[in-house]
This record gives structure tokens, sequence and C-alpha cells, in this order.
């Protein structure tokens, strides 16, 4: 698949690094400067934007000016002959920076959206990079607020916000230099009232930065809630859990309510105290304008000019404490995004990966010790020569290691010690894409996509025609009953596939598996949870997945792995014993244990049935 331009053109200081790390908290003062960095490859439509922003600035700058103008001479001299004029040109004016203000919000809009889509598209693409482990350790709720929330809030600054910002910056200097110019005293008596504006509003970032922190934790907790009720709405109503579901939600929600009304009565309590403070500029040009004027030193229509411009001096101020809750929202929003971005890749390709165009299947596990993060190892000095076209199953206890084992020849980890190789080339030198092409996966709980029996299937091939999708379901022993549905392929099966029964979703991923066609298969406990009926069904596609490739099995239900080739019998993460089915139960050790315990539960089991 061809990449977009846009992930071509994503800033390199986000690029993912090669090793784990713990999600850091990202130094506010760079925030936004990394932030608007993803706006670089979009900065014309930026750039004509700041431009449209100055000429509006200076428009707004003239109309006073016109003012002073009718006030000192029209209406002194009586020209009446001037009144239209004046009033056209106001009009021209007007339109002239309505059509401005149209390009330059058109402008920045598509900077912010361009910015916005790179971002999210960076979000996505390093979210399904990240290594199994980060998704063992996220809430799926949170993850989407990322995608979600975090993004569209990110995008309102960029967007509607940045142009007020640039508007009012552009103006205040404007403004400010003519002040200079006009009457140095009085700009320096307005200045003289800023550093203690500029205190108030620095201490109500400050606050409302931490306040919007625990907003967003407690909107994260609603998240997550809703993500696992939702999913697991069976479990609640088998309980009869709805009302303790609904308790706990609602406990969330007040939590969220009451963390922004305190942002609310913040700014109700800071804003009149700022604006308060501002209006001091409008008095110090007032009472120095009145002065002026009384003594002859300025005009009525220049003091009506310099009260007007202490007004838009004063307005980007007022805005800016105005825009301070969404600018300190979009600051914890992009540190949690960039926190995501931060967190490197437990497992990823080395710069001089190899790909993998052909394989036989010859899987080896030549002294790998693993474990998950600092909970000890979980398989130690393991040893394991699967020679191309055998079928081997994993078998022993509860935590033996059995699914790490195929987990690791997948390489959705990577070993502490020790090396997988496939035909003799250790996997960590070889691309992920090209190992993974070689390798199908049917894991024990099968979640299919939302969509149609024939979008579920073809994900194991993309390009595959209607031919080779019936026949991987039939191979699979799936044609039968998808036939069984009002729309055939096309019947939509829900969320998670929950309109079929757990046999079905398993031969629904065998034919997808089956469709790919690897020559390395692993499945991971695929029959566990099934009646003895679909159990026969999958079997019987299992020995068709099994034919002619290198199969892992981990194993639960030990009468499902009588066909294998060899069995591999794990404790502790270590090989006690190894052969087949006949060989193994002729021992009487590890496995028989296990087989007879088996049979003796399912015999107690169907006595009582």
């Amino acid at each position: 698949m061809t990449k977009s331009n846009t992930i071509d053109k994503i800033p390199t200081q986000v690029k993912p690094e090669k090793s784990e790390k713990s999600e850091e908290k990202v130094e506010s003062q760079n925030l936004y400067l990394r932030l608007f960095s993803y706006g670089l490859p979009h900065k014309k439509p930026f750039l004509i934007g700041i431009l449209l922003t100055i000429f509006a600035s200076f428009i707004t700058f003239f109309v006073p000016q016109v003012n002073r103008y009718v006030i000192d001479v029209i209406i002194p001299e009586k020209q009446f002959n001037m009144l239209p004029w004046v009033a056209a040109l106001i009009l021209l004016v007007s339109f002239v920076g309505g059509v401005l203000s149209f390009l330059q919000l058109y402008a920045i809009k598509i900077f912010g959206e361009n910015t916005v889509k790179s971002i999210r598209v960076q979000l996505y693409q390093h979210l399904q990079f990240l290594s199994i482990s980060y998704f063992e350790n996220k809430r799926t709720g949170e993850l989407i607020l990322r995608l979600g929330r975090d993004v569209e809030i990110v995008g309102q600054l960029l967007n509607s916000n940045l142009i007020a910002i640039l508007i009012d910056s552009f103006a205040f200097i404007v403004v400010f230099i003519y002040f200079l110019f006009s009457n140095w005293v009085l700009a320096v008596a307005i200045a003289l009232t800023w550093p203690l504006i500029i205190y108030l509003l620095k201490f109500t970032q400050k606050r409302l930065k931490k306040i919007f922190q625990e907003t967003n934790r407690a909107r994260e907790i609603i998240s997550n809630h809703l993500q696992d009720t939702i999913s697991n709405i069976t479990v609640i109503k088998s309980f009869g859990n709805e009302q303790y579901e609904i308790d706990r939600f609602s406990e969330f929600s007040h939590n969220y309510k009451e963390k922004n009304l305190e942002a609310t009565r913040f700014l109700a309590i800071s804003t009149p105290l700022i604006n308060t403070l501002n209006q001091l500029g409008n008095v110090i040009t007032l009472v120095f304008g009145a002065w002026g004027v009384m003594f002859g030193r300025l005009s009525i229509g220049e003091l009506t000019a310099l009260l007007t411009y202490a007004t838009l001096l004063n307005k980007p101020i007022n805005r800016f404490n105005g825009l301070m809750s969404m600018v300190q929202k979009a600051g914890v929003s992009a540190q949690n995004i960039f926190s995501v971005l931060d967190t490197k890749l437990a497992v990823s390709d080395k710069e001089d990966a190899i790909n993998l165009s052909s394989v036989r299947g010859n899987i080896k596990f030549e002294e790998v010790g693993f474990g998950y993060q600092d909970n000890g190892l979980v398989i130690d000095n393991f040893n394991l020569d699967i020679k191309p076209g055998m079928s081997v199953a994993l078998v022993g206890s509860s935590g033996a290691g059995k699914s790490t084992i195929a987990k690791l020849a997948a390489r959705f980890y990577d070993p502490q010690k020790g090396k997988v190789l496939i035909d003799d080339q250790d996997i960590k030198d070889v691309s992920l894409n090209s190992l993974r092409s070689h390798i199908g996966i049917v894991p024990q709980e099968t979640l299919l996509l939302y969509g149609t029996v024939r979008d579920n299937i073809i994900y194991g091939k993309l390009d595959a025609t209607d031919e080779e999708i019936i026949a991987a379901a039939k191979a699979a022993n799936a044609h039968d009953f998808i036939m069984n549905f009002p729309d055939g392929y096309n019947s939509i099966i829900g969320e998670q596939g929950v309109k079929l029964s757990g046999g079905q979703r398993q031969r629904i991923a065998i034919a997808r598996v089956l469709l790919k066609n690897p020559q390395i298969v692993i499945l991971d406990e695929a029959t566990s949870a099934l009646d003895s009926e679909s159990e026969k069904l999958i079997q019987e596609s299992v020995k068709q997945l099994f034919q002619g490739r290198t199969s892992i099995v981990v194993a639960h239900r030990l009468s499902t792995i009588y066909h294998v080739d060899l069995i591999v019998v794990l404790e502790k993460g270590k090989i006690v014993e190894m052969g087949n089915h006949a060989e193994l139960i002729a021992q009487e050790g590890r496995y028989a244990y296990l087989y007879q315990l088996q049979f003796s539960l399912l015999s107690l089991e169907e006595g009582k049935l």
C-alpha cells in the first residue's frame, strides 16, 4: 500500500524510536512549538493568513482616523458635501474588511485542518506499530479519546482560536505603535498597567492547566467505563448489575461535572478582575485625553480616535483571557497526544532489515528467555527445532508459557535472551511486514471486524476474488452456514461477530487464514471453548489448514491434538516431555497425567448430562 503525502511529510522529531519507554510528559514551553511543527508542510495557507491579517489590522486602524476627520474637520466646517463620500468610504472599508476576514478565515482553516489531519494520521499510524504490550497496559476508551476528543480540541485551537490570536496580536502591535508616535507619554502610562495583568494571566493559566488535567482524567474514566460496559453488556445483564453500573456511571459523570464547574468558577472570578485591570488603559487615556483637550493640546476628534484605539488595545487582552481556557485545554490534549507519540516501539524493524521472499517453515528457538516487564522469566533457556511442514502442539498447565512461545514466533515480543529463527534467519533481522506475511494466526478469542462475512474473510487477502473467498470458506467448513444467512456472504455479523456462535467465528477466522495461505500457522487454543459438534467441524478445518504448512498449536483440550507430529509438554517455561500422543501416553509422565485428568473430567461431565 502506498503511503500518502501527509504521512511522508510528518516531522522527523516525532518518529518512533527503536526501544520501549514509558510515557513522558512534554515540557509546556516546547509543547506549542512542537504542535505547530506539524503545520510546516502546510505553511503556505498559514503565511497567506498572516498577510491577510496584517492588511485587516491596517483597515481596523484606518476607521478611527475617518471618525477623527469627521469630528475635527467636516463637522466644524459644515462640509455637507463630504458626508456621502465619508459614508461610502466607511462602507467600502467594511466590505474590504469583510472580504479579507473571509479569506483570512479560510486560509487559516486550510492550515488548521491539514495540520490536524497530519496529527491524527501520525497518531493512528504510531498506534498501529506499537507493540502488543502497550495495548495490554492501556484502556481502549483512553486511546479512542486521544484520536477523537484530544485531536478535535487541538483542531479548535489551530482553526478558529488561532485566527483570533493572530488578529488581536497584529491589531495590538499596530495600535501601540500609533500610541508611541502620537503620544509616547500616554503609551508608557498604559504599558505600566500590563505587568500586573500579565502576572494575573500567567497565574490563571497555571491554575487552569491543572484543572483541565483533572477534567481530562475524569473524562477518560467515563470513556473507559463506557467502552467496558458496552462491550461487556451480556456479562452485566447476566449478573443483573445494570443499576450498579448506572450508579458508577452517575458517580463518574458527577465528578466530571464538578471539574468542569470548577474551571467555570475560576474563570468567573478571574475574568472580571482582569477586565477591571484592563480598563485602566481606557481610564488613563480618557483622563490624559480630557486634560489635553481642556488645555488645547488635543482636539475632540483626536481624543475620540485615542479612546477607540485604547479600546482596540485592550480588546486583545480581554479576548486572550477568554481564549485562555481553550489554549489550556488544547495544551493538555496536545500533551496527551504527544505522550502516545513519544512511546517508543518495543518491537520494530532494524534499519537494514531484510525481507523474507519465501519461507520453508523451519522454526528454531535457541536458548530463548523471556519475561513480561519485571515479573521474572516466563520461559528460560528454551530450545526447540520445528522442521518444515511439521505440526507441533504446546501443552501444559496454565502459565507454563505456551502462548508466550507462540507470540515470540510471530514476533509480537522479542526475547530478552537467545533468538528465534525461521529458516536459519534471526527474525529480529527480518522486516515485520514480510515476516507476518508468511504467518497465519487463529486466536483463542476470535475478534471479527464489524461488517459482512465477506469483509472478514477477505481481510486475509485484500485482493482476493469471490471464487477464492468461497473456496477458503468451504475448506474451513464455513460455506454452508454462511449460505443459510439471509444475505449469504454479504450478511452483517455485528460488532466482534456478535451475531455468530463461537464455532462460526472460529471457522471464519480459519477461512481468513486459509485465504492468506501462509507457510506457518499458529493456533492459540482455538477450540478450548467450543462444544463437541463445533470442535469436530473446527478440527476438520484445521486439518485443511495444516496441510503442507508448519503449524504451532497451543492446546488446552488434549483430545484435539492426537494427529500432530510432535507434542511438547511445558512446565514453568521449560520442556519436560516431547513425543507424539502414543509415545507420551506410554511414558506415563506429565502428559499422561494431564490426559487422564481431562478424560476423567469429561467422563464425569457426560455422566451428569
